[in-house]
């Protein structure tokens, strides 16, 4: 069947912007790879010479920036947003497009809309003349590259929406496609239809009732930075007696936020993890633990989780953890006739580690979000990850115990070989000992940190030859795509933030909940439990994202120290890493292991899971195990 019309204009549109989004993403991954520079040298001068390098900080918010924006239109391309897939996924395909079509056509006029108003606030910038503190750059060329660059990222929802609509006419879903159109027209247009029906709700009920359209947006399957910002736009155009105010808000938010100093920690840890797992780290330490460990009962499991510990200590990611340690440690289970379950859970378990112990993407949002210290938050979650740790291996040398045939011992090693192996894990220490040992030391705040820590890892791997010019390009495409994923939520939740402070809807939540007679560890309970079940349907970073804001009141009126219930956060997070329907390291495992089916994963981890809600009792009864280290470094 021909081409719908519509078909043919998205699918033109798309070849006219595709070269120019393609050397966009080339720009920000050779960015990124820059990026780590500034930073690294800024410390090295300041223990070398007492000197520092001019303008450093600077340097990196305009990296970050590009990073931020340049990648969104092959973000796009791809489709390679973060989004809640829980409810499209059970719908029929028919469903699945209109609702996909509804979702483009709302979108791509709110990022033309900000693509325009980061122009306008360039402009601004311009008229007045305005530089950069330290290196007095002037800052409207960066914030009119990052316009172009969202300017892009619109064009591509364009044409997909374009295609959308064209493909609905053709399969003879026409009168949907028009009620899709009709109602993204209908909800963009919601201010003005609010003012000419003299609509004014309180700033409360507004409030609420957005938190409640953003959970439906989130559900038919809108990328969770678009529906974030697309709410946020709307609920402040409605607050807004001047709707010029308003727009000038968005756009300088939506700048300021993709080019905030505090998040250059993300993209920098997460390019060093990259490097780490392209250099071969992961195969190194689970060699190492193999063969201390590999002899116990069921020691190949033992020494998959004791790898996912080591290297969480280096990468940050959960899942990035489970499937760097999958591919390494499967293999061997598997000629050692492994259950297929068990071996896939207990990586899939141990991959959790890698937002608990530091340094964690999870704690770094949650300080992002409460601005609590990182190095406090990365310090708190060391015992707990160790004690976890050895939980999971605790249970699965009991298990191997009582069912040697599930898990078998390994071979036997002496004692050179053991010594021999450690040479792998000294890299690892090494990076353990820059990274957290110059935080605690104060030789460097945790964003100068992630850039020693991305800038050593790669030069280890580049002095060793183990980092080959066409890993090192998969590993900053990895890391820019990401980052971007990442920092359009960033930057979302900037605008959206900005709308909730002006309804003061965490404020109330707070009071009312404070204003309760009830227990506050009956109210932990109610909020655990949400955790829980938000776990089950959504991914680490939105949840904290989206939650937060809203709860973290609460538990300063609770009286709970928010160092501790930060590690509490991050420990219901990785039970929802785990759990169905949304258990991402399961999923991960299910990719590398397509054989084993993903029902025979899930029955397995459910003692991995205890594990984790006895830790959660543990802290709730002992807070010194969160809180002990860094009440004696702090």
């Amino acid at each position: 069947m021909a081409e719908h019309v519509l078909e043919s204009a998205g699918h033109g549109l798309e070849r006219v912007i595709e070269p120019a989004s393609r050397w966009a993403f080339r720009l920000a991954m050779l960015v990124m790879a820059l990026m780590m520079i500034p930073v690294f040298v800024d410390v090295i001068l300041r223990y070398v010479s007492d000197g520092s390098l001019e303008g450093a900080y600077e340097l990196e918010e305009f990296s970050l920036a590009l990073v931020s924006f340049l990648a969104l239109a092959s973000i796009q391309a791809q489709k390679e947003h973060i989004n809640i897939t829980f409810v499209t996924d059970h719908l029929s395909a028919k469903v699945r497009l209109l609702l996909e079509t509804f979702v483009w056509c709302a979108s791509a006029p709110l990022v033309l809309m900000l693509a325009w108003r980061m122009a306008v606030a360039a402009l601004g910038k311009y008229d007045v003349g305005e530089v950069s503190f330290d290196l007095e750059l002037p800052i409207w060329p960066c914030m009119m590259v990052c316009a172009a660059g969202m300017a892009l990222f619109g064009l591509y929802i364009l044409a997909q929406a374009l295609e959308n609509l064209g493909k609905s006419f053709r399969e003879g879903y026409g009168s949907g496609a028009v009620a899709a159109l009709v109602s993204a027209v209908v909800v963009l247009s919601i201010p003005v239809w609010f003012d000419a029906l003299g609509i004014e709700p309180s700033a409360g009920a507004l409030g609420g009732f957005s938190m409640l359209f953003m959970m439906l947006l989130l559900f038919i399957g809108m990328p969770i930075g678009l529906s974030m910002a697309l709410v946020g736009s709307l609920g402040l155009l409605l607050l807004q007696p001047n709707p010029e105010a308003a727009l000038s808000m968005i756009g300088q938010s939506a700048y300021s936020k993709g080019a905030e100093y505090s998040y250059t920690v993300i993209p920098l840890f997460i390019l060093m993890g990259e490097f780490a797992y392209y250099s071969g780290i992961s195969r190194e330490l689970f060699y190492a633990a193999n063969m201390w460990l590999g002899r116990l009962p069921g020691g190949l499991a033992v020494a998959g989780i004791a790898g996912c510990t080591g290297f969480a200590a280096v990468c940050g990611d959960s899942m990035a953890t489970a499937v760097t340690m999958g591919s390494v440690a499967l293999p061997e289970m598997r000629k050692k006739n492994y259950h297929p379950g068990m071996s896939c859970a207990c990586l899939a378990a141990g991959g959790t580690l890698g937002i608990l112990i530091p340094p964690s993407m999870g704690f770094i949002f949650y300080a992002i979000v409460t601005e609590e210290s990182i190095g406090r938050l990365f310090l708190a979650g060391v015992l707990p990850g160790l004690l976890l740790a050895s939980m999971f291996i605790a249970y699965t040398v009991f298990v191997a115990i009582r069912h040697p045939e599930l898990a078998p011992r390994g071979d036997a090693t002496t004692f050179k070989e053991k010594l021999l192996s450690l040479k792998g894990v000294v890299v690892m220490l090494g990076l353990i000992f820059i990274i957290l040992g110059g935080i605690l030391l104060g030789l460097f705040s945790p964003n100068e940190g992630a850039g020693v820590g991305a800038a050593c890892t790669f030069i280890y791997a580049f002095l060793s030859r183990k980092l080959s010019w066409q890993d090192t390009l998969k590993a900053l495409r990895s890391t820019v795509t990401i980052s971007a994923r990442l920092m359009l939520i960033l930057v979302s939740v900037g605008i959206l933030g900005y709308f909730f402070a002006a309804t003061q809807l965490p404020q109330m939540l707070a009071e009312f909940v404070g204003g309760l007679n009830a227990n506050r560890y009956l109210i932990l309970v109610g909020i655990v439990v949400l955790y829980i079940i938000l776990g089950c349907i959504m991914n680490v970073i939105p949840m904290i994202l989206l939650t937060l804001p809203a709860l973290f009141p609460t538990i300063l009126a609770l009286q709970f120290d928010p160092v501790w219930f930060g590690v509490c956060v991050v420990l219901l997070m990785e039970m929802g890493q785990i759990t169905p329907p949304v258990g991402v390291n399961v999923f991960a495992m299910s990719s590398v292991a397509r054989d084993i089916p993903m029902a025979d994963i899930f029955k397995s981890i459910v003692p991995y899971f205890c594990c984790m809600c006895l830790l959660l009792l543990l802290l709730v009864l002992f807070p010194g195990i969160a809180l002990w280290l860094p009440t004696h470094f702090f």
